[in-house]
Parts: structure tokens; sequence; C-alpha cells
């Protein structure tokens, strides 16, 4: 290993905090002021009020849920794991 390499340790705790703010942006987003981002005019057409046939606003609300839910997984996944000490 380089001695200039980080180690794994140095690794999980940058790749935490990148997993962190992700995860607090999607908190954010998600139901406080990105809703105004993409809530629709009431008197818009039908058409740009749907994705896929879900109502704009509950779509975004999912797709953040969906973030959050990749956070945990990959959370789960590299850095929660039992140690081996």
């Amino acid at each position: 290993m380089h001695p200039t390499a980080p180690n794994k340790t140095t690794r999980q705790r940058r790749f935490g905090l990148v997993l962190f703010a992700v995860f607090a942006l999607a908190m954010v987003m998600g139901p406080g002021p990105g809703l105004r981002l993409i809530n629709p005019e009431p008197t818009a057409a039908r058409e740009s009020l749907l994705i896929l046939g879900v109502p704009v606003v509950y779509a975004w609300g999912l797709f953040w849920y969906g973030v959050q839910a990749a956070v945990v997984v990959s959370a789960c996944l590299t850095i929660w794991k039992p140690s081996e000490d």
C-alpha cells in the first residue's frame, strides 16, 4: 500500500459523510422546499400534473424516498458491517 493512500477506515468515514449529506439532502428536498420546485399550478393541463400516471407531487416524494432507501442499503452493505476485532 502506498504511504499516502487513505486506509480503509478513512475511506469508510468519507463515504459515510457523503451518504449522510445525500440523506440529509433527500430529507430536505422530499417534503420540504423541494416541493416548491415541482408543485404544478392548479390550472395546468392534466398531462402536466402526472408522471407515468402518478401525480407529480407523489412522484417527487417517491423519488426522494428511493434515494433515502439507496443510502441505507449502501451503508448497510459497506459501512455497517460487524468489525473483525
